[in-house]
């Protein structure tokens, strides 16, 4: 008759605490709501121009960002797949490296 081994499940957790940190959660943007009308407009002149002439223009662009290089607006759900605030601002945080 074959022995018989006792097997101990283990849950990793050590992945979540990481997700669930207060820094992500303080860096969401505010809702359009409550953004300011001038980085909407921004946002909006984002989308025209484009991922190659927005990095070209960086300095321009730069308010949508904060400090740390974070999004102070949101991204819109389209279909055209445009350029949104956080692809320039991960560009933002990899220029300031």
């Amino acid at each position: 008759m074959p022995h018989k081994h006792p097997i101990l499940a283990i849950v990793l957790l050590s992945a979540a605490p990481a997700l669930a940190s207060p820094g992500r959660a303080a860096r969401k943007p505010p809702p359009d709501q409550q953004a300011p009308r001038a980085l909407i407009e921004l946002r909006a002149d984002l989308f025209g121009v484009g991922a190659e002439r927005a990095k070209q223009q960086m300095s321009r662009f730069r308010p949508l960002c904060d400090a740390d290089g974070y999004p102070l607006v949101g991204n819109v759900a389209g279909k055209g797949g445009v350029y949104q605030p956080s692809q320039f601002c991960a560009e933002v945080r990899k220029a300031g490296r």
